[in-house]
């Protein structure tokens, strides 16, 4: 194996031989010990060879009066060759992936996120002092922790929590603040009033006097928790009625759906990266999504090579394709009203049940009419006086 790759990598050269009587010249290759390598004959008086490369000046001294032209090289010399032929691309392109290197390891940009114009100017300038700065090399993960601690520790009353995060040429600065007393806030006397119609159907009351049982139909502002407080019909007393009510409240929705499918959906994930154009072919530095949106910006352009340098701000999609017959457009019909209804809900909310009322086709997909029962919050206030 070893010696097949010695082989395959020795430089080797073609030729093209022509002559009279050119088995005589094939003699004369093998008393001067010059190996022939592989012979293919044209005619009687024109064969193609390959030689050992170093083995050429010696059959260019016994040649004589046949003519010998040179096809191609093999091996190292045959890589050689091309590199010697396409210097200055390569070189062009070494300096292009040098300068892009050193490009994507500078700073261009640090973002601090946060309202608190104060605490965002504090943390620049801490960030300044630490070395991390634009126009500057960025950091080892190591060094980023040493500068997000450091910062901490100085800041410890004022700062709870610190992300110092890094993507693309870019720094995102992120960070929590400490808080330091706990405020209290005086709730004004209240009822608990239903916020929509619905049937009650749980209640987690901390304060007040329930006046509506569970399973009780209510309208909108009908009271549920009253924040009077009562001993025999009189009223003793006012507080703030807390606590949260539950309830079924009831949506129809009308949703098309095709049989034939088609979404491109920005997942939210995004990145900047460099980009390497020569002739028609694009070399993505670090790109790591399979199917993008992208925004291009040429930072470097050359006139006489048809080679160029970009960034790109790719943003990561995730497509979606779907052929769908009578049954399933049904199904994905429902799951598109399902998902219009849960995105408006919270997280102690959920969709009960649903019902299809009506369901018709035309050319392209399904028009649907359905029934969703819903259980949410439907807690709201009153305030007494």
């Amino acid at each position: 194996m070893k010696n097949k790759i010695f082989f395959i990598l020795d430089s080797k050269i073609r030729l093209s031989i022509k002559g009279n009587n050119i088995e005589r010249f094939i003699k004369r290759l093998k008393t001067n010990n010059i190996d022939i390598l592989n012979i293919k004959y044209i005619d009687s008086n024109n064969i193609i060879i390959d030689i050992y490369y170093k083995d050429y000046e010696k059959l260019l001294k016994i040649k004589t009066v046949y003519e010998v032209d040179v096809i191609t090289y093999k091996g190292l010399k045959n890589i050689k060759e091309k590199i010697f032929n396409n210097k200055y691309i390569i070189i062009s392109i070494l300096i292009c992936m040098i300068f892009l290197y050193i490009l994507s390891n500078i700073v261009f940009n640090i973002e601090v996120i946060t309202n608190d114009t104060n605490m965002k100017q504090t943390l620049l300038e801490e960030l300044d002092e630490n070395g991390l700065k634009k126009y500057n090399f960025k950091k080892s993960y190591l060094k980023i922790q040493d500068i997000k601690q450091n910062i901490m520790d100085k800041h410890k009353d004022d700062i709870e929590w610190l992300e110092i995060e890094n993507i693309g040429t870019k720094y995102i600065i992120r960070y929590e603040p400490r808080i330091k007393n706990d405020i209290k806030i005086d709730t004004p006397n209240r009822n608990i009033i239903a916020k929509k119609d619905a049937i009650i159907t749980s209640m987690d009351i901390e304060d007040g006097s329930i006046v509506k049982d569970i399973h009780s139909y209510v309208k909108k502002g009908d009271v549920i928790v009253s924040g009077y407080i009562t001993l025999n019909d009189n009223i003793k007393d006012m507080v703030s009625a807390s606590g949260n009510v539950y309830g079924e409240v009831w949506y129809e929705v009308s949703v098309k759906y095709p049989f034939n499918y088609y979404e491109n959906i920005e997942t939210g994930k995004s990145s900047n990266i460099f980009c390497i154009h020569f002739l028609n072919k694009k070399i993505e530095i670090f790109g790591k999504y399979k199917t993008k949106n992208v925004k291009e910006k040429i930072i470097v352009k050359n006139n006489v090579l048809p080679i160029y340098i970009s960034i790109e701000n790719q943003r990561e999609t995730n497509e979606i394709k779907e052929t769908n017959d009578k049954n399933s457009v049904i199904d994905r019909a429902v799951n598109k009203a399902r998902e219009k209804i849960e995105s408006n809900l919270k997280n102690d909310e959920y969709i009960k049940d649903y019902k299809i009322m009506s369901t018709s086709y035309d050319k392209t997909g399904v028009n649907l009419r359905i029934f969703f029962t819903v259980v949410e919050n439907i807690t709201d206030y009153q305030n007494i006086y």
